[in-house]
């Protein structure tokens, strides 16, 4: 009889090196500023009315009126990958949609800096922490240390968080635009200024095609832009937003399209349905709600190229019209001055053309143009209308009373 197989069981823990989360604020988010976009959001999520940003050379803050942080807040706001927001997705006061979702974004700062202040005020209790990750990596263990303040009775609640020794440079410029982009400035009861500068959206002007889908996963909405002529962009694309943050300038084929009128296509979307990843800076394309959501756009975007290309054909009749009536115009004249050299000559007369693109007739409409013997049978009418023209260009042609 064969000795039967002994097995034992142990367990072991699964652990994360403190290193990973480091490696997190520094390395997940690809851009300097994505640091910005949390601390602002996350202000949103807590009800704030109003945020305030302030940028100088080597110091950083962003102060918020929002409901601030008692000291179990404290404790879930340094939770890794907390699932609250999850749980409770609309905020008490204004019942906003909240926009974080994972947990880590307070630790995009470490991208710009190795230290920041946390000041928070909630009610009666008042606390501050100071996260420096180089003290934080040589404990034994993953705690932080806080001060308990007392109530500053001249504030209300909210936080202030301080980014110390900044090690990044940015251009105001630029972090204005970012967050006018990616955090809801146009949400009500928000507010959030730059430099003591109310941040607000840029204003693309030309044609607008609103529209409105209702797909299985939850209503997208927005409108396609077809800027104006001149109008130049440094972002490519349509702006596709989530909880009206923006995620990133898609492009749906833009970029490699040879169509007419292409670069005026511009816009911007609202799809809260859409699944994004966790730096918050790109979708999971590869999910039913992205590809429906594609596909819908796509059709948008065919609907405004059929205008772009519609409009292109109409000014390009008109051009035409304009050269032809500048061609009749010298051949009329050169008739007039020439008589003996065209005789029983015929000479087009025809209806001014009009259109949406041009109110003043620049053109004749070649389609509806007769031909009839030049100086002989004439309309009267028609004899009259060239006379009158005729004074017309001699009083515009007179020199003005001094």
């Amino acid at each position: 009889m064969e000795d039967s197989e002994v097995s034992k069981q142990k367990q072991i823990l699964v652990t994360i090196d403190k290193s990973h989360l480091v490696t997190i604020g520094e390395k997940l988010y690809t851009e300097k500023m994505s640091f910005l976009r949390e601390l602002v959001n996350n202000a949103y999520d807590a009800d704030a009315t109003e945020v305030r940003v302030d940028i100088a050379p080597d110091i950083i803050s962003v102060v918020d009126n929002g409901s601030g942080m008692d000291e179990n807040g404290l404790g879930q706001y340094f939770t890794i990958g907390s699932s609250f927001k999850k749980g409770h997705d609309r905020s008490p006061v204004f019942g906003r949609q909240r926009i974080g979702e994972f947990g880590i974004g307070k630790f995009a700062v470490l991208s710009s800096c190795k230290k920041f202040i946390v000041e928070t005020q909630r009610e009666d209790f008042k606390a501050q922490l100071i996260f420096d990750k180089e003290v934080w990596s040589r404990h034994q263990d993953w705690h932080v240390n806080i001060d308990i303040l007392p109530k500053n009775s001249a504030k209300g609640n909210g936080t202030v968080i301080t980014l110390q020794n900044v090690d990044s440079q940015f251009q105001l410029t630029k972090v204005h635009r970012y967050l006018a982009e990616r955090t809801p400035i146009n949400t009500p009861n928000f507010a959030v200024f730059l430099n003591g500068e109310k941040v607000t959206d840029d204003i693309i002007t030309g044609r607008q095609l609103p529209f409105q889908h209702i797909t299985p996963y939850g209503i997208m909405n927005g409108q396609i832009i077809i800027s104006s002529a001149n109008h130049r962009s440094e972002k490519i694309g349509i702006a596709v937003l989530v909880k009206g943050v923006l995620v990133k300038y898609e492009t749906f084929g833009l970029e490699n399209s040879r169509k007419w009128g292409v670069t005026r296509i511009t816009g911007k979307i609202n799809a809260d349905f859409l699944p994004i990843t966790s730096s918050r800076d790109d979708f999971l394309r590869d999910t039913p709600e992205f590809i429906i959501f594609n596909e819908l756009i796509k059709k948008e975007i065919t609907k405004a190229l059929h205008i772009l290309r519609q409009e292109g054909d109409v000014k390009a009749n008109i051009q035409a019209s304009k050269v032809l009536k500048d061609a009749l115009f010298k051949i009329g004249k050169a008739m007039k001055n020439f008589k003996n050299a065209f005789p029983g000559a015929q000479v087009p007369m025809g209806e001014i053309a009009l259109s949406e693109f041009s109110k003043t007739g620049d053109g004749y409409e070649i389609s509806k143009a007769e031909f009839l013997d030049f100086q002989t049978n004439l309309d009267p009418e028609i004899i009259k209308h060239l006379a009158e023209n005729k004074e017309k260009k001699k009083i515009k042609t007179r020199p003005s009373a001094i």
